[in-house]
């Protein structure tokens, strides 16, 4: 005979539970399927960059790095090859003009500087020389036509005497006498013209020689100037009062034409070259208020150049001091400058994304109040400041985006935990 067994009924209350988590978990899965982001990716919340929108004062900067330089340096050069054999002067020391930087040995130049010494002693000694006989010459016939005027002037005085006896006395005056007299003025007249020319042409003759031997010693006396200027070319003196940078040489060492052997600054001239990023170049300006600090301090100065080439992704902008005379302010130190742009008084703002378009359309995800979700967004952005970026439209205050990039871009939407 057949066992009848009969099954026990499972309590009501024990199912209880097990419905309810399955209601709950149909409730999560209706609702993302609802609302489309169950299969949107998940982000780890913590490898992002999460900025908030702000509303304040927004100043647009622009932040560069830079180096103190000095204004109008000089440069010394050597003119001359040769070797150091003295070496006073250290980089940083203070020098005046005239003092002695640099020492050099050309045995060359010292041999040809002796020797073209030696060749202007003796070519002025010709000149010297040449100048007295053309002086002892000149006396000789200015001599000579002293003693023929005065030839002349005694015969004639004979001959004038005796024309006038000739015609009063009654005592005849021999004829023979008279012509010879009158012969006698005609020579004298021939020797004090001849004695005339002599000494007329020799002044012509005179200048000739002098113009002819002064033109060979000046070019001997130049030639003589350009060998000495450059045997003291072998001493390098400070051109002016300042610091030295830039100087290391030691004896013995071998120095070319043109080595730049130093740079002279005044310590009290200076300014910054700030290397700012290109993108902000169109933003810059002549007078711009900068900030600079320097030794912890901060120092005012303002934009006096930019550089109209771009190098790189940076541009130079030359910044000068309010007060050059800044104690803290030393030629070399590396400094970080802030170039006041534009002030608004007030504006939201958020840190600047990392894909982020200035004063343009851009998108951003922004996050739902719960933080959980990120959904992609068009926005407005304003002016570029230093860490921030100007909101025009799309945000509110206490709104939060993503500021970092991620992975995928094409999803509008991601979930984060």
């Amino acid at each position: 005979m057949d066992r009848i067994v009969q099954r026990k009924k499972r309590s009501l209350l024990s199912l209880t539970p097990m419905l309810l988590a399955g209601s709950v978990l149909v409730s999560i899965a209706v609702y993302y399927l609802l609302t489309g982001h169950l299969g949107s990716p998940m982000l780890d919340k913590g490898t992002l960059r999460i900025g908030e929108v702000k509303r304040g004062p927004f100043s647009v900067q622009v932040v560069g790095n830079g180096q103190i330089t000095a204004k109008n340096p000089d440069w010394v050069v050597a003119r001359v090859e040769g070797q150091v054999l003295n070496a006073p002067i250290k980089s940083g020391q203070q020098v005046k003009k005239g003092d002695l930087l640099l020492e050099l040995s050309n045995d060359t130049i010292a041999a040809t500087y002796a020797k073209s010494q030696s060749d202007l002693q003796a070519a002025q000694a010709d000149l010297n020389l040449l100048l007295a006989n053309l002086d002892a010459r000149k006396v000789e016939l200015k001599a000579a036509v002293i003693h023929a005027r005065l030839d002349h002037k005694q015969i004639k005085t004979r001959y004038d005497a005796l024309t006038r006896l000739k015609t009063i006395s009654v005592i005849p005056i021999p004829e023979l006498e008279y012509l010879n007299t009158q012969v006698g003025v005609e020579q004298a007249e021939g020797k004090l013209e001849v004695a005339q020319l002599e000494l007329n042409s020799f002044h012509k003759i005179a200048k000739a020689q002098t113009t002819a031997a002064e033109f060979r010693f000046n070019a001997q006396q130049q030639e003589a100037e350009r060998i000495k200027k450059q045997f003291e070319d072998l001493t390098i003196r400070a051109t002016r009062n300042g610091i030295v940078q830039n100087i290391n040489f030691n004896p013995g060492e071998s120095v070319n034409t043109s080595t730049p052997i130093a740079q002279i600054v005044d310590p009290d001239s200076i300014y910054i070259t700030l290397s700012v990023p290109a993108i902000q170049a169109t933003q810059l300006a002549i007078q711009q208020k900068v900030e600079l600090q320097i030794n912890r301090k901060k120092i005012q100065g303002y934009v006096h150049r930019v550089d109209p080439n771009i190098k790189g992704s940076t541009v130079e902008v030359d910044v000068y001091l309010n007060d050059e005379r800044t104690e803290d302010a030393k030629i070399g130190m590396y400094v970080t400058g802030t170039i006041y742009i534009q002030s608004i008084t007030e504006a939201l703002y958020v840190e600047i994304p990392s894909m982020m378009a200035e004063k343009d359309f851009m998108s951003v995800y922004l996050l739902n109040k719960e933080g959980n979700l990120a959904t992609l967004k068009t926005i407005k952005s304003g002016a570029l400041s230093s860490h921030y970026l100007q909101i025009i439209e799309g945000l509110n205050t206490g709104d939060k985006i993503v500021l970092s990039e991620v992975p995928d871009r094409e999803s509008q939407t991601f979930r984060l935990n």
